[in-house]
């Protein structure tokens, strides 16, 4: 996260190997049309999108298309698309992604960010380590 053009926060991913870079900012009025749309406060509706693809890809379009924006892309499956066309792998990326969007939009503090990414890579850790163990593969 970084501040942007106009001194606004945003969140810029520059995919590996990608030429195109991508400002993600959540607006008011972004967060006001996944809560209208969901049914969700907008926190819930952040850690719903961390496990949903339909909801994470709603999330990823409102954060493209704010006012002011030059994104190439303005559709939020297709910034999915495009991240893993460009190698983005696992849901823990993608669930991280979605709580860096949470950061820079002011609706988590860094260390909330840090402790919901913690506690995914540990879910999935101990999600693998069982399905190892289901197996016999170590």
């Amino acid at each position: 996260m970084r501040r942007g053009k106009d001194d606004v926060y945003e969140n810029i991913l520059f995919p590996p190997g990608g030429e195109a870079e991508y400002r993600l900012r959540l607006t008011m009025a972004g967060q006001r049309a996944l809560r209208e749309k969901w049914g969700e406060d907008i926190l819930t509706f952040l850690l719903s999108a961390a496990a949903d693809g339909d909801r994470l890809c709603d999330l990823l379009g409102e954060a493209l298309r704010w006012p002011g924006n030059e994104n190439a892309l303005q559709d939020g499956a297709a910034l999915y698309d495009a991240l893993v066309d460009e190698g983005w792998q696992g849901q823990d990326a993608f669930a991280g992604l979605a709580f860096d969007l949470g950061r820079a939009s002011g609706l988590l503090t860094e260390a909330q960010t840090q402790q919901l990414k913690g506690a995914v890579a540990s879910a999935y850790g101990a999600a693998f380590a069982g399905l190892a163990g289901m197996t016999g593969d170590e």
